[in-house]
């Protein structure tokens, strides 16, 4: 589960969280954790917390269940990690390119899940199975515009 974050200099999204689980390969493997840093929590400085560093060129999914019906479905490549400190922010943060999205900033939903691996497919073929509607970030920021009302 994430934060999103847009970073608009490198046009990236910034999943970010203090609460990350290590085995992103899967429980089928079970002697395969990500590597990960203990810190303390971001906000509070208190505690301890995992900043764990996800496999940078790996292929990721980011699922969001909008509401009872609609499920939204994006995928992107790890292409970086950023380290907290000195940076600010939770300390699980993974720089994600997007794929078919030309602005970060046009990602849609909040506490996305993020899995590492491209399961777009799978994904779709599951909401199509329970009748789910499936919808992705706009391509473009125009595409969220919607078109003027004709005069009457």
């Amino acid at each position: 589960m994430n934060d999103p974050e847009p970073e608009t200099v490198k046009n990236v999204l910034i999943a970010a969280h203090c609460v990350s689980g290590t085995r992103i390969y899967g429980f089928d493997r079970p002697n395969e954790h990500a590597e990960y840093i203990l810190r303390s929590h971001s906000e509070s400085n208190l505690g301890v917390s995992t900043q764990v560093l996800w496999p940078i060129g790996q292929p990721v999914t980011l699922i969001d269940v909008l509401n009872p019906t609609t499920v939204c479905v994006d995928t992107g490549t790890v292409v970086g990690n950023v380290n907290t400190p000195p940076a600010g922010g939770c300390r699980t943060s993974v720089e994600i390119q997007m794929d078919r999205i030309e602005d970060s900033r046009d990602v849609v939903g909040f506490h996305q899940v993020v899995s590492l691996g491209n399961h777009r497919r799978e994904v779709e073929a599951f909401c199509q199975m329970y009748g789910l509607n499936i919808t992705h970030s706009p391509r473009t920021h125009e595409d969220t515009l919607k078109p003027a009302a004709k005069p009457a």
